[in-house]
C-alpha cells in the first residue's frame, strides 16, 4: 500500500521572509528524510519498506510517502520491521516504485539517521534495477548532532528524538522513523544556521557492487537464520 500526501503551499508570513534573509545562503534548498527497514545488514540484503519526508530549505515538512517493498527473498528481521512474507508478498517490487521514489529525492539532500547505510541500501537497489538514485548529497542526524554537540546519552534515534521531545509511534516502522527524524531534524537544522555551522554534506556515490546471492546463514550480520520464502504472488 502507497501512502502519498501533498500539503498545500503555505502563506509565507512576512517574518518567514525575514528568516530567508538570516539563513545561510549555503544550505540547501530542500531535503528528503529517509527511512529504509530491510531483510538485514549484507551486501546482498534487500529494502522490505521505504518512507520520504520532503523538507523545504527551512525543514518544514512539504509531503510524505511510504510504500512496503517486496524484497523477493525472506524478509529477515520480522521481529524488528513488522513486515511477514505473508504482508510482503502482495506490495510492489523495488522496480515497480523506482520512479516514484526517484521523484521524491530529486535535487534535495538525502537526510537520514546512520545516513551511510540508508544510502547504500537505496543505490543497491537502484543498481539492480539498473538505474541509479538522483542524489548528489546525503546528510547524517547522527553527524550533524556530533557537530551540534547535543547533550545525548548516545546516537540513537529515539535518544534525539526525547532531545527534542518527539514522540515515537512505532519504531522500526519506516514511515514513523522518516517523521521522528523530520521533526529531530528541523530543530537542528535551525540551531545550526542560527550558528552559522558547515552542514556535514557528503556526496554520493552510485554503487555498482551489489549482490543477490544470500549469505550463509552463520555470516549474516544480525545473526539470524533465513526463514522459508514463498514468491511474488501474480499480479
Amino acid at each position: 500500500m502507497l501512502e502519498d500526501q501533498t500539503a498545500a503551499a503555505p502563506h509565507i508570513p512576512a517574518q518567514q521572509h525575514a528568516a530567508d534573509r538570516s539563513w545561510p545562503s549555503e544550505y540547501p534548498d530542500g531535503y528528503a528524510v529517509v527511512d529504509v527497514e530491510t531483510t538485514g545488514l549484507a551486501r546482498d540484503d534487500r529494502i522490505v519498506s521505504a518512507a520520504v519526508y520532503q523538507l523545504d530549505r527551512h525543514g518544514e515538512v512539504q509531503d510524505h510517502w511510504y510504500s512496503p517493498v517486496n524484497p523477493q527473498r525472506d524478509p529477515g528481521p520480522v521481529w524488528i520491521h513488522g513486515l511477514t512474507a505473508d504482508v510482503l508478498a502482495d506490495a510492489p517490487l523495488f522496480t515497480d516504485i523506482a520512479d516514484e521514489f526517484a521523484r521524491r529525492l530529486a535535487d534535495r539532500v538525502l537526510v537520514a539517521h546512520n545516513a551511510v547505510f540508508d544510502w547504500t541500501m537505496i543505490s543497491r537497489e537502484y543498481a539492480r534495477a539498473r538505474g541509479a538514485a538522483p542524489v548528489r548529497q546525503r546528510l547524517c542526524t547522527i553527524a550533524l548532532a556530533k557537530e551540534l554537540a547535543l547533550p545525548l546519552p548516545n546516537h540513537k534515534l529515539e535518544s534525539l528524538a526525547a532531545h527534542y521531545g518527539v514522540q515515537q509511534r512505532q519504531a522500526h516502522h519506516a514511515l514513523d522513523d522518516a517523521r521522528v527524524l523530520a521533526e529531530a531534524f528541523r530543530p537542528s537544522l535551525r540551531l545550526a544556521a542560527s550558528s552559522g555551522l558547515r552542514l556535514p554534506l557528503l556526496a554520493c556515490q552510485p554503487l555498482t557492487e551489489w549482490s543477490d546471492r544470500p549469505a550463509p546463514a552463520g555470516r549474516r550480520t544480525g545473526g539470524y537464520a533465513p526463514r522459508s520464502w514463498r514468491p511474488a504472488r501474480p499480479r
